[in-house]
């Protein structure tokens, strides 16, 4: 009886390998956590990529536990700009308390491997989550006062925002990318080992070890995610059953009736020739597997809405398109056009809404072998707002078209951000026409207005234009930004037609190589703007612009960031005047071998010496007799951050632990 109760009342025998574990788990864990916290003063924790176009590189800044390193200078430099303080590692109290944390986690580590005492290792979690988790919640703090604590008079003053500790911010036009990098996931996995790490090679060595409920549950799921992998292997032939249908739906609906169409992949292009309104769900392809335009549309009263549309014909001769229509009051919505050559064409017809599309043409090819993605020719009426485009030849290209309204579309990455061509009457409103080679051209065109776009970041050599203007009349730009191309807004026969005008008023006009490329037929009406950070403010070809233009709006000139005047009676106008020479743009129409010297210190200091030595003083080019003290306009104020984007993604992360703790928990009770 004492021998089998001695027997039942014996530890049971370690076997050997695996399962030796169990009685050191926890110390393994917490060795294995102390030297991924150690491997974190060495690694970085923290990168910020800024895009700045000065820069085609980026810029990087990267945070260690006591220093950070990168394009810290150059950083400097431009939040200088905007108003926002300089960044001094020295002067970060954290940096200097970081290697007594970490290394008094160590500790604490260390002292919780060789005790069985439960507070002691649940203070040692807690510190480990408090680590990498109070890292980011800190530094969240530092970017919020570095976005708020800003000097007024900064020219670029943005007004108060709240970088991202996590994810994209825009701060004045400029982005940044901020991401947790090695040591700060190494202090993460360091705490998540501590907290389920033991419990988790108990559970797999117990799953190993166990030869009943266990495996034929584990057995039971890997059927299941074999069952499930067959189910989405089904998806591609539960599509092909769908294959040809769209055409019989179409066929089958009465005209002006609602077809809502199920996910799948249509294959073949489709005509719709009554009045119908298709409504994809769960987005359905329609693939013109390379042959014509995929969807044409000739009855009046279409709407397309929430399909996926791919696969035109590539020959550029026939214009294939993703959507043509050539009928009127047509509705095209919410749909993702990929892969056509042209995006949604709309020809001799009128009416039309083009609203919230996302438009891609081929990205493999080169973009004078794409097509346009909005494309209108001889048509009227139309309404194109809020679509989302890139990778096309001309974004939005409107020929022999009038009275149309473009509105708070964002086109990026092709050739034309937006291009007119003997195109009268439209009306072009809060769109972004970005990173492309020329912004805007606008041709051959009348009776024009521009609000509140953005021309920027056109850098092509040979066509970075802001904005192009060639034989226009009766053009006003006003609010809009135009900054950070190689020419900012060049014109020729602006106006064309004596007794017809081109305003410039409000407008932003900055960090351009040359703000305004005039020729000297350009008689523009020209105040209101913001001059600012630009190489050049102005250069001409063929002649003095002086008189040729008004450098203001009913006695309201322009701001000029290098004007150098005062304002003794307060009233916001300078009591000089502010001229504009150019010594080295003189000397470069005389010989134009001098071009090979643009933008180095050989022309700086040419155009200096004109300031400096009034004996080398060309003709001015500019006269403002009523310059304004302030700018009218700043680069957009950046994208705030909710108080849901900032404490969300927070919350959650420190909500991880508690969670991690309370899989624990309930592990310990089960096993």
């Amino acid at each position: 009886m004492d021998a089998t109760a001695s027997h039942h009342n014996a530890a049971p025998a370690s076997p050997r390998g695996f399962l030796r574990l169990e009685v050191n788990t926890w110390s393994v864990c917490a060795g294995i956590a102390a030297i991924l916290v150690v491997s974190a003063f060495f690694l970085p924790l923290w990168r910020m990529t800024l895009q700045a176009p000065q820069y085609p590189n980026d810029l990087q800044l990267t945070a260690y536990g006591t220093t950070m390193k990168g394009d810290l200078h150059e950083i400097n430099s431009l939040n200088h700009y905007a108003g926002v303080k300089a960044i001094d590692p020295g002067n970060v109290f954290e940096f200097k308390l970081f290697p007594f944390m970490l290394f008094g986690l160590v500790a604490l580590i260390g002292l919780a491997a060789v005790t069985t005492g439960r507070l002691v290792r649940a203070a040692v979690i807690i510190a480990a989550w408090g680590l990498p988790l109070g890292f980011l919640v800190d530094l969240q703090y530092w970017l919020y006062n570095f976005g708020h604590n800003l000097q007024l008079e900064a020219p670029l003053y943005p007004g108060p925002f709240t970088p991202r500790v996590l994810g994209r911010t825009k701060v004045v036009n400029f982005h940044s990318e901020c991401m947790v990098t090695w040591g700060w996931w190494a202090l993460l996995a360091a705490a998540l080992l501590l907290t389920i790490g033991p419990f988790l090679v108990r559970f797999l060595r117990d799953s190993w070890q166990n030869t009943g409920a266990t495996r034929a549950i584990t057995a039971a799921s890997v059927f299941t995610l074999f069952a499930v992998a067959g189910l989405v292997g089904d998806t591609p032939s539960a599509s092909a059953a769908a294959e040809g249908s769209l055409r019989e739906l179409i066929a089958a609906a009465p005209a002006g009736s609602t077809v809502t169409v199920p996910a799948g992949h249509y294959r073949g292009a489709i005509v719709i020739d009554k009045p119908l309104t298709l409504v994809g769900v769960g987005w359905p392809i329609i693939d013109g597997e390379g042959t014509g335009d995929v969807v044409r549309i000739t009855a009046e009263n279409v709407t397309l809405r929430g399909f996926v549309i791919q696969e035109s014909a590539r020959e550029v001769s026939d214009e294939p398109s993703g959507v043509r229509v050539l009928a009127d009051h047509a509705v095209i919505e919410g749909n993702r056009l990929r892969n056509v050559l042209y995006g949604i064409a709309l020809h001799e017809s009128d009416g039309h809404k083009v609203l919230g599309n996302d438009i891609e043409s081929f990205r493999e090819f080169p973009p004078e072998r794409r097509g346009h993605a909005l494309y209108l020719y001889y048509t009227r009426d139309n309404i194109l707002a809020g679509n989302v485009i890139s990778y096309a030849k001309d974004g939005i290209f409107i020929n022999f078209s009038e009275r149309n309204q473009v509105l708070d579309n964002r086109v990026t990455d092709l050739r034309y951000g937006v291009h007119f061509m003997y195109a009268d009457s439209n009306y072009i409103a809060g769109n972004v026409f970005r990173d492309n080679l020329t912004g805007g051209s606008v041709m051959y065109s009348k009776d024009l207005k521009f609000e509140h776009n953005e021309f920027a970041y056109s850098r092509s050599p040979a066509s970075g234009y802001g904005l192009l203007f060639k034989d226009v009349d009766d053009v006003e730009l006003a609010g809009n930004s135009i900054h950070h191309n190689q020419l900012g807004l060049t014109m020729e026969g602006a106006p064309i037609t004596p007794g017809k005008f081109v305003v410039l008023r409000d407008n932003l006009i900055g960090f351009n190589n040359v703000a305004l490329y005039f020729s000297t037929t350009v008689g523009a009406s020209i105040g209101g703007n913001t001059f600012v950070g630009n190489l050049r403010q102005v250069e001409t070809k063929g002649g003095n612009l002086e008189h040729h233009n008004a450098w203001e709006i009913d006695g309201r000139g322009n701001y000029w960031d290098d004007y150098r005047g005062y304002d003794a009676d307060g009233d916001g106008t300078g009591d000089i005047a502010y001229v504009y020479r150019a010594a080295y743009g003189e000397l470069m129409q005389r010989n134009d071998g001098l071009q090979a010297f643009n933008y180095t210190p050989a022309q700086m200091a040419i155009d200096l010496a004109s300031k400096w030595f009034p004996v080398y003083r060309e003709a001015p080019w500019i006269t403002d007799e009523h310059p304004l003290m302030s700018p009218t306009q700043r680069l957009g104020a950046s994208d705030d951050v909710s108080l849901t984007d900032e404490v969300l993604p927070l919350a959650l992360l420190t909500l991880l632990p508690v969670a991690a703790l309370g899989f624990a928990q309930r592990a310990r009770k089960a096993w």
